[in-house]
C-alpha cells in the first residue's frame, strides 16, 4: 500500500515520524517537495520516503492522499487535481469542512478529515475523525488512539480543543517565570513543571472515566493551597479567558 502526502509540513512529518515507528503497512510514502527542508530530511532519514515534484503524480501512484497544504494554499493547490472514486482521501486541512473539500475535489469521493497533533510522531495522543471511516482508522491508531466525531460539529468542537495547546505551553511558561524571577534556577523550573504537568496528565489518563471535575476536590485540601489558587484564578477571569478563547475559535470556523 503507498501512501501520498500533498503538502508536506510539520504535522506531516509527524505522522511520517510516527507510521515509521510502526509497523503500518506502507511499502512507500510519498511527499510533495514542498516544504523543501522537511521532506529532503524525511526522505534522507528513510528509504521508503520519496519526494516527488508533481502532486498529480503523487494522487496517481498513491493508494491513500493525505492533504495537508495551509488553507489559504488549497484552492489554488488542489482545484487543478484530478481525484479518482478509488482513491482514500484523508483531509488534514484546518477550516475545510467536509462539503467544501467535495465541492473543490469531487462530490463522488470518499473524504475522511483529521487532526492530527504533533506528538502522534511518538504515536501518542488522540486524532479525531470525521466521518467514520476504516482505512483512516487503521491509520491513526498506528499513531495514538483515534475518536470519530458523530457529526461535523462535533468534529469541529475537536478542532477548537485543540487550538489550546499553545494556551498549555504559556501556562508553563507563565508559571515558570514567576518562580525564576523568584530567584529559582530556570532549569530546575522547567523541570519541576513539566514533571508536575505530567503526573497531573497521568492522572487524568487513569481516570479517564470520571469527569475532570471530580479531580478538583482530589487535589485541592479544603482551605489550602491548592483551593486558594483556584480560587484566586477564577476570581480573577482565569475560566471566563479559556471561555472566551475557545468561543473566538468557534466563531472564526463557523466564518469559514
Amino acid at each position: 500500500m503507498k501512501l501520498g502526502i500533498i503538502g508536506t509540513g510539520v504535522i506531516s512529518a509527524a505522522c511520517v515520524n510516527g507510521l515509521m515507528k510502526s509497523n503500518a503497512p506502507f511499502e512507500q510514502i510519498l511527499v510533495s517537495k514542498r516544504s523543501e527542508s522537511i521532506s529532503f530530511a524525511l526522505a534522507k532519514e528513510y528509504s521508503t520516503v520519496e519526494i516527488l515534484d508533481n502532486n498529480q503524480e503523487i494522487i496517481d501512484k498513491s493508494d491513500i492522499v493525505m492533504l495537508a497544504v495551509r488553507p489559504q494554499d488549497a484552492e489554488y493547490a488542489l482545484a487543478p487535481l484530478c481525484f479518482t472514486p478509488d482513491k482514500q482521501i484523508i483531509s488534514l486541512i484546518a477550516t475545510f469542512h467536509h462539503q467544501k473539500l467535495k465541492n473543490l475535489l469531487g462530490n463522488d469521493l470518499t473524504i475522511c478529515r483529521a487532526i492530527p497533533l504533533p506528538f502522534v510522531a511518538e504515536r501518542v495522543g488522540v486524532t479525531a475523525l470525521y466521518p467514520s471511516n476504516e482505512i483512516a482508522e487503521k491509520i491513526f491508531n498506528y499513531l495514538g488512539e483515534v475518536v470519530v466525531a458523530e457529526n461535523e460539529e462535533e468534529f469541529d468542537r475537536y478542532a477548537i480543543a485543540s487550538s489550546t495547546m499553545g494556551i498549555y505551553f504559556e501556562t508553563l511558561s507563565t508559571l515558570s517565570d514567576w518562580i525564576i524571577a523568584q530567584g529559582t534556577p530556570s532549569q530546575n523550573a522547567q523541570k519541576y513543571f513539566a514533571g508536575l504537568f505530567n503526573g497531573l496528565t497521568k492522572t487524568a489518563l487513569k481516570n479517564s472515566n470520571l469527569p475532570f471535575d471530580s479531580q478538583i476536590s482530589k487535589h485541592c485540601t479544603p482551605g489550602g493551597l491548592n483551593e486558594q489558587a483556584v480560587t484566586v484564578f477564577r476570581e480573577n477571569g482565569g475560566h471566563e479567558a479559556l471561555k472566551q478563547s475557545l468561543l473566538s475559535i468557534q466563531k472564526r470556523l463557523s466564518n469559514t
